[in-house]
């Protein structure tokens, strides 16, 4: 039988020169896949750059809208004027939003006003507006007479705030009640995302974030998203020198289009019907091709050709913004502009194994020890991760490239399973591990018994309590009752706010898993009290515990989605534990069971009747009991 080091000598010189054209081989072979997924992996930046531009700029939008919708300078009277607080509430909100044409609020009583920032105005619709190069800000009031009439009042302003200059119009005729920006958000009564829409005004398409007030004045808040200079970003992009990227929203209306100041003009030819096309109407190129194979879902990929036979790549992919607003992100490539930097890779890493595979052989004698070192340091290691022991501060180390990244890769190995073990309970972790448990979605029906947990409270103390010291002390508490549930082989299921779920008896059968869950809720409850103490001597609020046990059939198993799931139970018997702990409040108690524990537990402990209550949730009457203490 030969060494570890004669073994490899001899296998690397009978192979190494067959691997080295396997690898050219390989390379060669992959030369259009690794083109394809250059490709795609552009697309997938480019997606992430645009949509989260879009996504960020929105979303301070809809901030903005929600604080302005509260403001007492808006929302506590009908009543404008353009030297009010109102103004200098709305420029300010147009300074720290550029990406912003104009804010506007109109009211019940037919009042209007709206606030434009001209600074971020190109000159053809400064043109449009009738501004002056001076002029930073354009202001429309709207005051009702006592007629009803809604006279106009047009007033342009320097960046000081300065009059540059004053227009009255009597018989305007617009009246922002009628408008579906405020119609449809009075309607809604809730905050709201338009579609994009060509905002003639301004010759540029917009889409508007809405809100209702929330004063005494009714009426609703607007603000208008500018997708000129989205565009332009969106294109700049695209993938490739020859790629195409565009946005639409759920109904197919374009956000941003290569062509977008093209479309725009081509539809303020038309003033009376003055939109961009929907995407759905493009009837030429290579987007109107896609488009026609596209079945409406949310992700669409593959390639197509045009008409000189360049092969384009293309993935079409729904996103979401939030409940109400969505849309698709399309992104095509011309393959062909990916190839010179394949090529040059691939030229590269032929070279680079050309030279690996001959200087490799003479080598192998003189690191055969190293590598055969290593290599037993590695399996000492690898029998860590089923203990779940730490890991090692240092990786194992080697010259050997592949050794090396063995070790390191193990070394993450250990960290995410030993890092794993504090999320997920250990012994879930350790069925993973030995295949005892599934990683299938789904659950049997088991009897286990349940903790639930809350503090007192806790919602008041939040209120008042520094984050960063409220975090840290519900660290403490938390981990002073894990430890007493622990101790029992209790399952901690969750955390949820302040409240714990403990189970016993899954994924591990326990014959004595009642017993075990008293025993563990006594221990934490002075655990709790004990830490109280230390609370009360840093001057923190003590977290007063209240706990639930109830035992019963549930399932339990992996409940989420194929992308993440968790160990947990369902059923009755977690929702009658939940309204156990609850009903403490009730009867001024810390520790309530159910009659299935009582009736289990009643010779191992102490316990006090209560009442017979018909939890909330539930149909049928139960015994409870307060757990006072075990017995000797």
């Amino acid at each position: 039988m030969f060494g570890f080091r004669t073994t490899i000598t001899l296998a690397v010189m009978a192979f190494v020169a067959a691997l080295a054209a396997l690898l050219i081989l390989i390379q060669t072979r992959t030369f259009n896949l690794t083109t394809e997924q250059a490709a795609s992996a552009y697309m997938d930046a480019a997606s992430a750059k645009s949509f989260g531009r879009l996504q960020s700029q929105v979303a301070e939008i809809v901030t903005l809208v929600r604080v302005l919708s509260a403001s007492p300078n808006l929302a506590d009277s009908d009543q404008r004027t353009e030297t009010g607080r109102g103004m200098a509430l709305l420029k300010a909100a147009l300074h720290a939003l550029p990406q912003m044409d104009s804010v506007y609020v109109g009211y019940d009583n037919g009042s209007w006003l709206q606030v434009r920032n001209l600074e971020q105005a190109n000159n053809e619709q400064r043109e449009r507006l009738r501004a002056s190069p001076e002029a930073a800000f354009n202001i429309h009031l709207i005051r009702p007479t006592p007629t009803g009439a809604l006279p106009l009042r047009r007033i342009f302003q320097d960046r000081l705030g300065d009059l540059l200059e004053q227009i009255d119009l009597w018989k305007y005729g617009y009246d922002a009640r009628q408008r579906s920006w405020y119609r449809d958000t009075m309607r809604a009564d809730q905050l709201l995302i338009s579609s994009p829409y060509l905002s003639f005004t301004m010759a540029t398409p917009v889409i508007t974030v809405s809100a209702p007030l929330r004063g005494t004045a009714r009426g609703v808040i607007a603000a208008d998203l500018k997708l000129d200079s989205f565009s332009d970003f969106v294109n700049a992009q695209r993938p490739g020198a020859r790629g195409i990227a565009l946005i639409f929203d759920l109904a197919g209306e374009l956000i941003a289009h290569p062509e977008l100041k093209q479309l725009v003009a081509n539809a303020m030819t038309h003033p009376s019907d003055p939109r961009l096309p929907n995407v759905r109407e493009l009837d030429r190129g290579l987007v109107a091709t896609v488009l026609k194979g596209w079945d409406g879902g949310d992700r669409y990929e593959g390639s197509v050709r045009d008409q000189d036979g360049t092969k384009y790549l293309y993935r079409l992919k729904h996103f979401s913004l939030d409940a109400e607003m969505g849309g698709y992100t399309l992104l095509l490539a011309a393959q062909d502009d990916f190839i010179p930097d394949i090529q040059r890779s691939h030229f590269i890493a032929t070279i680079l194994a050309l030279i690996s595979g001959v200087a490799f052989i003479p080598a192998v004698w003189f690191f055969g020890s190293r590598m055969s070192r290593s290599l037993k340091e590695i399996t000492v290691e690898a029998g860590k991760l089923q203990t779940m022991a730490a890991p090692n501060p240092l990786p194992v180390a080697s010259y050997i490239k592949e050794i090396q990244e063995l070790g390191i890769t193990l070394n993450l190995a250990q960290r995410a399973i030993w890092s794993f073990a504090h999320f997920v309970p250990k012994e879930i972790v350790r069925g993973l591990l030995d295949k005892s448990i599934s990683t299938d979605l789904g659950g049997i029906r088991q009897e286990i018994t349940i903790v639930f947990t809350d503090v007192r409270g806790f919602t008041t103390i939040a209120e008042s309590a520094d984050p960063d010291v409220l975090m840290r002390q519900t660290s403490r508490y938390f981990t002073a009752l894990t430890e007493a549930f622990l101790a029992e082989g209790g399952t901690v299921d969750k955390f949820i706010g302040d409240a714990v779920i403990v189970f016993w008896n899954a994924p591990h059968r326990q014959s004595d898993h009642v017993a075990r869950a008293c025993r563990a809720v006594l221990s934490a409850r002075k655990a709790n009290e004990q830490l109280n103490r230390q609370f009360e001597a840093e001057g923190l609020p003590p977290f007063i515990t209240r706990f639930g046990i109830h035992v019963a059939e549930a399932v339990v198993g992996n409940l989420g989605s194929d992308e993440r799931m968790e160990y947990t139970a369902l059923g009755t018997a977690v929702n009658l534990t939940s309204r156990l702990e609850g009903l403490n409040k009730q009867y001024g108690t810390t520790i309530l069971v159910s009659e299935q524990v009582y009736s289990r537990a009643q010779g191992s402990f102490a316990f006090r009747s209560i009442d017979t209550v018909v939890a909330k949730g539930m149909t049928t009457e139960t015994r409870v009991y307060e757990l006072a203490e075990a017995l000797p």
